[in-house]
């Protein structure tokens, strides 16, 4: 059971005494009646009521000021104004001031200070249960929203773990495919090792033409081709068995000798020789080069640039010296790539040539590049044309 607080005020003793005597016969209501002013202030301060009985002249005080202030601190204090029936004055005045349910008489009557009384605490009540209700539905609501960001963050790390898996189990079907091909592509390997030593017979032909001059610059472009053919092959080799293994021998070498060793070898090449070359050669650099590799990165790029334009079409090799390094570029306009393919460029086994291309091309020259501790990116845009660079560190004292 709730017992409510009252604090009644008046400086008549009789009126306070016969209050607490009416309000003392309802068991949840417990009465503090004052005379003094002073003394209801401090019990106020001390402890707030429920509920305020206070009469209207007060001795130094209006007993409506004195309510009115109390009310603003708690909206849902009870507040009654006390006037003598005889008193007509004093009574318009509160009529004016608090209107007919706050106002009661004295000598007070039950049927006439109770229900006016009562019906307050109700509403005060209700307040109460109202306030409790919504905290409670704030509380919720706040256990709603954390819960809420709970399952976005665990959707978003649900998300981000199914990302992962999707890309584990992408990159193990990858890998069990790869695997497969490695095996056929090591086996192909060795049957064309076992050809191209038949190639090697253009060494015993080019002592017997020594005559013809001609013959021995075609046979010495054949032994070059041999050798470097089967570098290729070894470079196939090792792309599938070890994809990433780093270390071979390197020497000083003048790149744009070794880029035109590589364009002397594809000057037979029956497209090649239906394209325009221009060189732009800014400077002669000095790098750590393994020069078949790297002439087998040159061949490549500048294949690739062939077969993507039409027959009388320009493609630019370009040499210059950056800041720390050299940039070797290779230049088309010819079909381009979207960016879906430009993302794809060096996968293994991933083509735009269908038949014609293994897919081993790009990933080899970009392998070779960063062995160099350099780098192969592209640019590209359909219908415009495709460049390549190569960017390599420079010997010191290069030009």
């Amino acid at each position: 059971m709730t017992v409510w607080r009252i604090y009644a005020v008046d400086d008549d003793p009789l009126t306070t005494r016969s209050l607490e005597t009416l309000l003392g016969q309802e068991g949840d209501l417990e009465t503090v009646a004052f005379t003094n002013v002073g003394e209801f202030r401090a019990a106020v301060e001390a402890r707030r009521p429920d509920a305020v009985i206070a009469e209207v002249s007060l001795l130094g005080d209006n007993g409506i000021d004195l309510v009115e202030a109390m009310a603003a601190d708690d909206p849902d204090l009870v507040s009654l104004v006390v006037t003598s029936a005889s008193d007509p004055d004093t009574t318009a005045l509160a009529l004016s001031r608090v209107g007919p349910l706050r106002l009661v008489h004295k000598p007070f009557k039950p049927h006439d200070l109770l229900p006016r009384l009562r019906a307050g605490l109700e509403r005060r009540a209700l307040a109460r249960s109202l306030a409790a209700a919504r905290g409670a539905l704030e509380q919720q609501h706040q256990a709603l929203r954390a819960t809420r960001a709970q399952v976005e963050r665990t959707a978003a790390e649900l998300q981000v773990t199914s990302s992962e898996l999707a890309t584990a189990t992408e990159r193990l079907v990858e890998a069990e495919h790869f695997a497969a091909v490695a095996r056929v592509l090591n086996g192909i390997a060795h049957e064309i090792t076992s050809q191209l030593a038949l190639v090697g017979y253009a060494e015993a032909i080019r002592s017997r033409v020594a005559g013809d001059a001609e013959l021995v610059d075609l046979c010495d472009i054949i032994v070059s081709a041999h050798k470097r053919l089967c570098a290729m092959v070894d470079q196939v080799r090792d792309f599938v068995t070890e994809p990433h293994r780093a270390g071979f021998p390197r020497e000083p070498a003048d790149v744009a000798a070794v880029v035109d060793e590589a364009l002397g070898i594809l000057r037979y090449d029956r497209d090649v020789r239906s394209r325009n070359l221009v060189k732009h050669y800014r400077g002669r650099p000095l790098a750590s080069l393994h020069r078949e590799k790297f002439a087998q990165v040159v061949i490549n790029l500048v294949s690739n640039a062939v077969l993507a334009t039409r027959p009388g079409d320009t493609v630019e090799i370009e040499l210059d010296a950056a800041a720390g390094g050299m940039v070797l570029t290779v230049s088309d306009r010819g079909v381009g790539m979207s960016p879906e393919v430009l993302a794809r460029l060096g996968q293994p086994f991933f083509t735009t040539r269908g038949d014609r291309g293994s897919g081993l091309g790009v990933g080899i020259c970009m392998q070779i590049v960063e062995e160099h501790g350099g780098s192969l990116t592209y640019t590209s845009e359909e219908g415009v044309g495709t460049q390549a660079r190569v960017r390599l560190p420079l010997l010191e004292g290069s030009p």
